[in-house]
Formats: C-alpha cells, structure tokens, sequence
C-alpha cells in the first residue's frame, strides 16, 4: 500500500509531514486532504487573519498534487448608492 505525506503550508510556514498514511492510491489520499482542509478551513474562519492554506501531497512516485483554500475578506461600503 502506497504511503502518502500530507504537507500544510499557511501564513505561520510549512509543516512537513514526516509521519504519512498507508492509503489505497491519490484518490484517497486527496479525499483526506479535503477532510484536513476543511477542518482547517473551519478554524480559519473563526480566527482572525487567516487568508489561505494549501495542503501538497507526496508520495515519491505520484504527484505532487496540491489542494488549497484562500479565504478573502472584503470590506464594502456602509452606504449603497441610490442611484
């Protein structure tokens, strides 16, 4: 079974995983990314300053594939125009 790493980059660095996953092939490793990215993005919303994370996948023979998120925050106007 092919052994995948699952390496984050967001606004603090890049934490590499030096740990990994057994998983059957990419598909799943990319299905338990999205799970992490969305348990990420979770967080990201609650705190404060948070604009994006991206998670690489490796695996030594297939990839790198990378999934991301960006969040923006976009500040409008208090007073819509009439016209």
């Amino acid at each position: 079974m092919p052994h995948y790493y699952f390496d984050v980059h967001d606004k603090d660095g890049i934490f590499h995983d030096e740990v990994g996953l057994d998983l059957p092939d990419m598909e799943t490793a990319i299905t338990e990314a999205r799970r992490a990215l969305a348990d990420m993005t979770k967080e990201m919303l609650i705190g404060a300053g948070a604009e994006g994370i991206q998670i690489i996948i490796h695996d030594g023979a297939n990839g790198p594939v990378r999934l991301s998120v960006s969040l923006e925050t976009t500040r409008l106007g208090e007073h819509r125009p009439d016209g």
